[in-house]
């Protein structure tokens, strides 16, 4: 068996394969010449993800344009249901789920090690007003994070375990499922405006 032709067709492959189609979180205008500009919602195929520097991958936008792209900026979606030639609604492949492991493993609102932006895009992709889940604190063991999606931003509250108390604020509950209950009733953050958000549910 040739090994060696093998291997070449893999390379040539790898040049022109699409590996995922992204779509723009947000409005992206740089001043480099190697870095894309997009706009909100605008959709790109991911040509490479490059090793040397994880952060960017490379992109071509729809008008054939080649160049970086922060990854921060994009999520990652399957194919319209247009172009696949099925009925339904699209779908996205960014399928995260509540954890089944960890401290509240089971709980339909904990989601484990979930980062802050992976909970920004989930909560963004899936969530409306008033939809939360909690998760790891990434900065700091046995902490935990809220992440809420609210009407202009998402919020995220840190909630610290001490001396077996879950604290948020000034507040102390004997567990986190009173914690949740309380900021149902009562409104976890209040803005300038005076516009109140509440754990309304978790998210689905």
């Amino acid at each position: 068996m040739n090994h060696d032709r093998l291997a070449s067709v893999g390379q040539n492959n790898n040049g022109s394969q699409v590996l995922q189609t992204v779509q723009a979180l947000y409005h992206f205008s740089s001043g480099n010449a190697e870095e894309l500009n997009f706009n909100k919602d605008e959709l790109m195929d991911v040509l490479e993800k490059p090793e040397n520097d994880p952060e960017w991958w490379k992109c071509r936008k729809e008008n054939g344009q080649v160049g970086l792209v922060p990854k921060n900026y994009v999520t990652v979606v399957q194919k319209t249901h247009r172009e696949l030639g099925i009925s339904g609604p699209p779908t996205t492949n960014y399928d995260i789920k509540p954890s089944m492991d960890g401290t509240f493993g089971g709980k339909p609102w904990y989601y484990g090690k979930l980062t802050r932006h992976q909970a920004e895009m989930v909560l963004n992709q899936k969530g409306v007003d008033g939809d939360f889940l909690i998760r790891d604190s990434e900065s700091t063991p046995n902490d935990f994070s809220i992440s809420l999606k609210a009407v202009y931003k998402n919020k995220h509250f840190k909630v610290q375990l001490k001396d077996g108390l879950y604290c948020i604020g000034q507040r102390k509950f004997g567990s986190i499922e009173d914690l949740v209950e309380h900021y149902k009733k009562a409104p976890i953050f209040t803005s300038e405006r005076g516009d109140k958000l509440y754990l309304i549910k978790a998210l689905t």
